[in-house]
């Protein structure tokens, strides 16, 4: 099960990864890939975590941040991410603030600095999408954290899911959106400019991100200028710059990981078994190239096993145990 319509991006990852691990599991075992957005994955984690049989039948597919924010607030969740199994990473990214070029100033986008970003909500007022709450929750930070944006001057709406969001970027419904910074590289997504990323530059996954180049730069001709390399405004949300010294946990809001889980309980020689036959589906090139071209070669970082329940425990941390995020979820997104 995955939270996503098809064609999201867990979607067509899950359906990518699926003939590969299929080689992997046993011979009798085969795979299919269900979606269930219903309440924004706040059903498919109930089925997971209280009517899904434990013999590793049935796994669960969504945004970690997600799936915790909606268990901080969603009246309908009844289910606790602490006692699921984390399985796969499919992939991590980052957050960030995409600008429609039909209702903003296109040129310059990517030269643009923070005051001018408040300065342009300030002038003639921004909406911006979200799709989850994870989103929601980030928009709502960003927002909060600011010294001079406000619900009156940055608006934020809810749509069905990413293509929805896409589809009102394009018809210039919305002024932006909270989209994915490497998946923005994709063909997939090129109805907005990436501007503002929100990432803890000492990371890893910074250094992976920042040498990612697109094919195209729409407002410059040097594709290396939309890096965050080159763009010394792209990087805003960290300790050393943000406006109001918020951005440690800010990291933790907008780094997310597509992540599939078993239910609790689940016996650990089925753990083993999925453990060993996604690891190794993992390594295999066929795969990466296949998710290369659907999306980027950056949108494929999969992890197992141990790495995907460390990141596990230190989301719960932050979402569920950190009192300024969780009461930000509990005040402004429920």
């Amino acid at each position: 099960m995955v939270n996503t319509d098809e064609g999201g991006l867990i979607d067509i990852q899950a359906r990518t990864w699926l003939p590969y691990v299929e080689e992997e599991w046993p011979d009798d075992v085969v795979g299919t890939v269900t979606n269930r957005t219903e309440a924004d994955g706040v059903l498919l984690a109930n089925e997971l975590m209280n009517n899904a049989p434990r013999n590793g039948g049935l796994m669960g597919g969504a945004r970690i941040n997600s799936l915790l924010t909606q268990q901080i607030g969603a009246d309908l969740a009844d289910y606790d991410v602490a006692e699921m199994e984390p399985l796969v990473g499919f992939s991590t990214d980052t957050r960030a603030l995409q600008l429609n070029p039909r209702t903003t100033p296109v040129e310059d986008h990517f030269e643009m600095q923070w005051e001018e970003f408040q300065d342009l909500a300030e002038d003639q007022g921004l909406i911006f999408p979200y799709s989850n709450a994870a989103q929601h929750v980030f928009g709502q930070y960003v927002r909060a954290s600011d010294p001079v944006l406000n619900e009156d001057n940055w608006d934020f709406v809810e749509v069905a899911g990413g293509s929805e969001a896409r589809a009102a970027v394009e018809r210039g419904d919305v002024d932006g959106y909270f989209g994915s910074y490497v998946s923005n590289y994709s063909t997939r997504n090129d109805a907005y400019f990436t501007q503002f990323v929100f990432v803890d530059p000492d990371s890893e996954f910074y250094e992976g991100i920042a040498d990612t180049l697109p094919e195209a730069a729409p407002t410059v001709d040097d594709p290396e200028e939309k890096t965050l390399r080159q763009n010394d405004h792209g990087v805003i949300l960290n300790a050393d710059n943000h406006p109001q010294e918020a951005a440690e946990a800010a990291v933790a809001l907008v780094e997310d990981t597509l992540m599939l889980l078993l239910p609790p309980d689940t016996p650990d020689e089925i753990i083993d078994i999925h453990e060993e036959a996604w690891g190794t589906a993992a390594e295999s090139d066929e795969l990466a190239e296949e998710i290369a071209n659907a999306f980027s070669e950056e949108d494929h970082n999969p992890i197992v096993g141990d790495p995907v329940r460390e990141i596990t425990d230190n989301k719960i941390q932050t979402f569920l145990e950190n009192d300024e995020i969780r009461g930000l979820i509990e005040e402004e997104v429920f």
